[in-house]
């Protein structure tokens, strides 16, 4: 059976990642965990790619570094640098202006404009994610909330 999520993500190539999306991933979060595989699946066979900002490396990294979790660590890390078809863009200038401009028209926090502008500066047809009030502010690129899906 299709999914409406299965659906939704046919007709896409290039996805931005929110941070919660690779939190669920990691940490095998029914039922969002399973709905980002989807996509991560895609991704290894090469039907589409994968985009996140150093902001979202940083965003994983925290608990872990936090907790001294060397499992943890591992496991943020060997996803960052193993999975097929993701890429980690560097927050730049470009980036930056982009972000700030963000910021002032919607109130996004600096993380989540980042994050965005990263999205459009890579030409991804959405970003995937559960922040509502993301999804509600960014209208320049479609937010997938997991959430919309579930049910």
């Amino acid at each position: 059976m299709i999914t409406r999520w299965t659906s939704r993500l046919s007709s896409l190539q290039r996805f931005g990642f929110d941070t919660n999306a690779l939190i669920y991933a990691l940490e095998g979060t029914v039922p969002y965990a399973s709905m980002v595989a989807e996509v991560l699946a895609m991704m290894r066979k090469g039907e589409a790619l994968g985009v996140i900002s150093t902001v979202v490396e940083l965003e994983l990294l925290v608990k872990p570094f936090r907790e001294r979790d060397q499992i943890a660590l591992d496991q943020v890390t060997l996803m960052l640098d193993d999975t097929p078809n993701l890429f980690i863009r560097s927050l730049d200038r470009s980036i930056a202006r982009r972000a700030a401009d963000m910021r002032a028209r919607t109130g996004l926090s600096i993380p989540d404009s980042v994050i965005a502008a990263t999205a459009l500066e890579e030409r991804c047809d959405a970003i995937i994610g559960n922040d509502v009030d993301m999804a509600r502010r960014v209208n320049t690129i479609p937010y997938l909330c997991l959430d919309d899906y579930v049910h």
